[in-house]
């Protein structure tokens, strides 16, 4: 569908004129009805409730390890584009030792009552160790490994119950609280395997709130904005719903189309506790939306009928989200975003690329175990960076004082999560080889997320398949490039060197860069898609 014809359903299906958009203090919505009563709040409600059901969506979603089948379908209305979800997905229930697999809708539907029924009944039963494992076992439905170092830190600490319990009301779509009630005093932690712990553990319809989710949104905004007659100052924007990098080249950033761009998860743009806040502003506009249309209303999974529909407006959108290109066909490619905020333009990387901020692996990997044998109780990053620049053991790395911010990368969230872990584990994946990964993937086998994370493992992956292929240096480069998987023949080489060592370090490659009996047995056939890209 063209992207005029987008707008053209937009007009026929709004009121002509034009909305004031005022500039906006995020402060200033304290709580549900105040936020809803918004006049620009109230309009993209309107709007989103009189474009919804007839919306034209091309559905265009790659086939991949949830999505066996390719997508290729023109959907007219939220409602249809529901009839065309898949998350092929699979967990094991603890209680019953049942395997539960899910994939399209309904069975998703089915399989996520159980989920939220395990979560509920061992959070409220103050059982760390079985939430923890009802909480992984939604973590691996999601296909999202990075939240269990924090869950196992709360395990440990014997109270990942009272965590989940304490924010439970904050979460609430029926109550009157604060948005800002949710802050960084609460809210330790957030990503996309958080928010998904969260919104199962509710029973009011709070969303799962992840990058395809808020790419959805913000799309929808954008196009609502612009349909409207707003100003291009992003300040004026009271709803700048956030999103996140895709794994592959699918785009959910608005402004990578043109239009205003998505503040962007894992930045200084959006906190924890905001990311938070967005989950909770979300369902309020979700229900709104229901509260004055009949969407969704042949839903029904165990839950309240509004909570149901909300779930259903959720995962309608998480398709939607997929690629934002859906919305825009006939769009031209040269058509660019909003320029980065001068702060934000070196914090943006883009999805298909997997060139990561350089770093010496084996080296980081070192000298963070050193500093966690020497500093057992206090382990955060702060700290980290406070003994890198204070203690006399550390100044056999100067190079590590002067680029603290790049060397770290591995240690992050998105990467091996190394803060988060006790210190066993830390001496087990600095000893590295197969345990130390096992450890440090969470999981024996690789496992293809939905975003851009755990890059380095990609970079181990994609160096050994073009070392296996037999090119030379300048041929292994000149591959990643074509793929995409580089911009430059010097950030093939930054991803080479990444990924030789780190294959190295875990025994996924050996001494000539050649992959290992082992490499094979984690990856799989799990990097075919990279195979394709490389033409091998």
């Amino acid at each position: 569908m063209a992207f005029a014809a987008v707008f053209r359903v937009a007009a026929a299906l709004c009121p002509a004129g034009t909305v004031t958009f005022a500039a906006y203090n995020p402060n200033t919505f304290m709580n549900r009805h105040d936020l809803l009563k918004q006049p620009d709040v109230d309009a993209f409600i309107d709007w989103l409730s009189n474009t919804l059901p007839t919306l034209r969506v091309a559905l265009r979603v790659a086939e991949s390890p949830y999505n066996p089948a390719r997508i290729d379908h023109v959907a007219v209305g939220a409602e249809d584009v529901l009839r065309h979800y898949c998350w092929k997905a699979s967990w094991k229930d603890a209680r019953s030792g049942e395997t539960v697999r899910s994939s399209d809708w309904t069975s998703t539907r089915q399989s996520l009552a159980r989920l939220s029924e395990w979560l509920r009944e061992t959070v409220l039963s103050g059982d760390d160790e079985a939430a923890c494992l009802a909480a992984k076992a939604v973590l691996t439905w999601g296909g999202v490994r990075g939240a269990i170092p924090f869950v196992d830190r709360l395990t440990r600490e014997r109270r990942l119950c009272a965590y989940i319990r304490e924010l439970a009301p904050l979460f609430a779509l029926d109550g009157d609280q604060h948005v800002t009630a949710l802050d960084a005093t609460n809210v330790e932690r957030f990503d996309a395997g958080l928010t998904k712990i969260h919104a199962l553990f509710d029973t009011t319809g709070s969303p799962i709130y992840d990058s395809r989710v808020g790419a959805a949104f913000a799309m929808l905004y954008a196009l609502f904005r612009d349909r409207r007659g707003a100003p291009e100052d992003r300040a004026s924007a009271p709803l700048r719903f956030p999103s996140g990098l895709a794994r592959g080249a699918q785009i959910r950033n608005p402004g990578d189309l043109g239009m205003t761009r998505a503040p962007q998860f894992y930045t200084n743009r959006v906190s924890y506790e905001d990311w938070a806040r967005w989950q909770l502003k979300t369902g309020w506009i979700i229900r709104a939306v229901l509260e004055k249309t009949t969407l969704f209303a042949d839903e029904g999974a165990g839950l309240s009928d509004l909570a149901a529909r909300a779930h259903a407006f959720e995962a309608s959108m998480f398709m939607l989200g997929y690629d934002l290109r859906c919305l825009q066909d006939g769009l031209p490619e040269t058509h660019r975003g909003a320029p980065l905020a001068e702060d934000e333009a070196d914090e943006i990387e883009t999805g298909q690329n997997r060139v990561p901020t350089n770093h010496p692996f084996a080296t980081v990997i070192v000298v963070y175990a050193r500093f966690r044998e020497a500093n057992p109780a206090n382990h955060t990053e702060q700290a980290f960076h406070q003994w890198i620049q204070d203690s006399p053991e550390a100044l056999n790395w100067p190079a590590f004082r002067n680029a603290f911010g790049n060397y770290i990368y591995p240690l992050r969230p998105r990467e091996f999560d190394l803060f988060e872990r006790a210190l066993e584990d830390v001496r087990c994946i600095a000893a590295g080889k197969e345990t130390g990964l096992v450890l440090a993937n969470n999981s024996p086998v690789y496992v293809q997320g939905d975003d851009r994370e755990r890059v380095c493992i990609d970079c181990a992956g994609l160096t050994g398949l073009v070392y296996a292929s037999g090119a030379d240096p300048e041929g292994r480069a000149a591959r990643l490039v074509r793929g995409e998987f580089a911009g430059t023949t010097g950030s093939a080489s930054l991803l080479l060197s990444v990924g030789r060592a780190v294959g190295r370090h875990f025994g996924l490659l050996d001494a000539k860069c050649q992959p290992t009996e082992w490499f094979k047995r984690f990856f799989g056939n799990s990097l075919d898609d990279f195979k394709h890209r490389l033409g091998l």
